[in-house]
């Protein structure tokens, strides 16, 4: 049972994270424009190098050999521009149309403002909202945060404290009550703040996007309600105290063993999945020694 509390989410909180979940959204549609742009610009090159190597009626081996690396480099980068157009079209509902946002979505209004002013959004001529270049550096910022959200965080998130285990949902059926969610007191006796760290852990898993009125939500204020919920309802430090034969066990020890016994594992896991990409990609690239094979003598 909780024993303590936090702060409330604060209303600046909850404006900045309205504002990243903004930008997150926008860029999910701005990135592949991006790569369809430089795409573009690769296919028109790959082009005109394939036409002037075509140029002429005798060419060498080399030249032959040449030309046909440029056009299986043509063939990849159409496939790839492609795909690109695909992902826009699919994300097309990420995008804010100034006229959509005053009649459909005018709750936004105060939020978008308050990025233009911040100099994170702009209106393009299309008039669309885009991220500008600051509004790109932020989100380049969360994607770093997010990152180390994964790498530092989640190791915490299912944990036996009787059995001082660590639940893996790879490999675990995490059901039950004998697993404590400590990303919440990890976050506390660092020093970080906790509210960013849920925040963090819904966004990496897409679970706002996961609720089709997200948007309303927002605009009414109330998106980010359950963020405040868990939060409170986590164990803290303070929880995590406990009396044995030798006296009582303060929750600072107690989270400090574990976060040094979850550094540890996360280190290894780290590990086991650099090795598993490692082995999939060789496994993938045939050796060049199957040159060298013969098959009928």
């Amino acid at each position: 049972m909780k024993t303590s509390s936090l702060n409330l989410l604060s209303k600046e909180s909850r404006q900045e994270f309205g504002a990243l979940l903004l930008l997150d959204q926008l860029m999910r549609y701005e990135l592949p424009l991006h790569e369809r742009d430089d795409l573009q610009e690769t296919v028109t090159q790959l082009k005109e190098e394939v036409a002037e190597l075509k140029k002429g009626f005798f060419h060498t081996d080399e030249q032959d050999q040449e030309l046909n690396y440029e056009k299986d480099e043509l063939y990849e980068a159409q496939e790839a521009l492609t795909q690109v157009e695909k992902e826009m079209a699919e994300n097309e509902h990420c995008r804010l149309n100034i006229a959509l946002v005053e009649t459909d979505d005018e709750g936004l209004e105060p939020l978008l403002k308050f990025m233009e002013e911040r100099g994170t959004l702009m209106v393009n001529d299309e008039n669309f909202y885009q991220p500008s270049t600051k509004g790109q550096e932020v989100y380049q910022h969360l994607v770093e945060q997010l990152e180390a959200y994964v790498m530092h965080f989640d190791v915490f998130a299912y944990v036996d404290l009787e059995e001082g285990a660590f639940g893996d949902p790879k490999t675990d059926l995490l059901e039950g009550d004998q697993w404590s969610d400590l990303r919440v007191a990890v976050a506390e006796y660092k020093g970080i703040d906790p509210y960013r760290v849920v925040f963090l852990a819904l966004l990496s898993s897409d679970k706002f996007y996961e609720n089709p009125d997200w948007k309303f939500d927002l605009s009414l204020g109330t998106l980010f309600d359950e963020i405040e919920q868990v939060v409170q309802d986590q164990l803290c430090v303070e929880d995590l105290s406990y009396k044995d034969d030798t006296g009582q066990v303060y929750g600072e020890d107690v989270i400090r063993d574990i976060i040094e016994q979850g550094k540890i594992l996360a280190k290894e896991r780290r590990r086991e999945e650099q090795e598993t990409e490692e082995k999939e990609q060789a496994e993938a690239e045939p050796d060049e020694q199957v040159i060298t094979q013969t098959y009928y003598w």
